[in-house]
Formats: structure tokens, C-alpha cells, sequence
């Protein structure tokens, strides 16, 4: 059984310079208990 799902998951931002699609096609399962972190460089949209 999952606590946090997701299929097909997309996301992109409008900027001055055009469309930046920051994830794609994400397919994500966390389970009861387990722990889940997002690495990236700062800006990158971790927050978001």
C-alpha cells in the first residue's frame, strides 16, 4: 500500500527565455516507513 503516489508525473515553468520542463514522466511509490529525499543544486526547484 502506498502513502504518496504518482504516475506520469510532469512539470515545466514558463520563463523569459521560454519553457523549462523541470521533471517528466515521473513515477513515484513511497511505502509506509520509508523515507524519501530529493537531491539537486540550489534553484533547481526542489521546493516546488
Amino acid at each position: 500500500m502506498a502513502v504518496i503516489s504518482t504516475s506520469g508525473l510532469a512539470r515545466t515553468f514558463s520563463t523569459r527565455q521560454g519553457p523549462v520542463e523541470a521533471v517528466r514522466g515521473i513515477d513515484l511509490r513511497v511505502g509506509p516507513g520509508e523515507i524519501l529525499g530529493f537531491l539537486g543544486p540550489n534553484g533547481a526547484g526542489k521546493t516546488t
